[in-house]
C-alpha cells in the first residue's frame, strides 16, 4: 500500500507540538514562570502584568549608582502603575518615573534580514539611601 504524502491532516485531531503552548493563558504562564525567577514572589499577580524584568545594560548598571533602576515594561503599563508596583515589590519610595518606548531595529545575520524587537523600558528613581538588593550584579 502506498503512502498519500499529499494528503490534508486533520487539524482537530492533530496533537499539539510538544514543548510549545497552544493556548493564549500558556504563553502569559510561561512568561510568569520566566519573570517570577528574577521578581520577588509576593503574591502579587497585578505585578507582573506591569513588569517583566530588569533590564541589564552598562548605562543601566551606571545609573544603579545614582538611585536609579531600568526596567523592562509590558506596552500597557503606564508611570503610575509602574511606581505603585515597584513600591509593592521592593518596598522602597519611589521619587519618579520615566518610561521609553524603544524602537525595533534592523540586526542583519549573513544574508537574513531580521529586526531585533520594540519594547518599553521605565527608568525609576528612588529616594535618596533606599536600594534594590536584586538589582545588584
Amino acid at each position: 500500500m502506498a503512502l498519500n504524502l499529499f494528503k490534508k491532516e486533520d487539524k482537530k485531531n492533530k496533537p499539539a507540538r510538544p514543548g510549545k503552548p497552544s493556548k493564549k493563558e500558556d504563553v502569559l504562564v510561561e512568561e510568569a514562570k520566566e519573570i517570577s525567577s528574577v521578581l520577588p514572589i509576593t503574591g502579587n499577580a497585578e505585578a507582573y502584568r506591569v513588569l517583566k524584568n530588569f533590564y541589564i545594560s552598562e548605562k543601566a548598571s551606571l545609573l544603579n549608582g545614582f538611585n536609579q533602576y531600568v526596567f523592562k515594561v509590558f506596552r500597557s503599563a503606564n508611570k503610575s502603575q509602574i511606581r505603585k508596583q515597584v513600591e509593592k515589590l521592593f518596598n522602597v519610595k519611589v521619587t519618579s518615573v520615566k518610561v521609553l518606548n524603544m524602537p525595533r531595529k534592523r540586526r542583519d545575520l549573513g544574508r537574513h534580514p531580521g529586526f531585533r524587537s520594540e519594547f518599553k523600558k521605565a527608568i525609576v528613581v528612588l529616594e535618596k539611601g533606599q536600594t534594590i538588593e536584586q538589582a545588584r550584579p
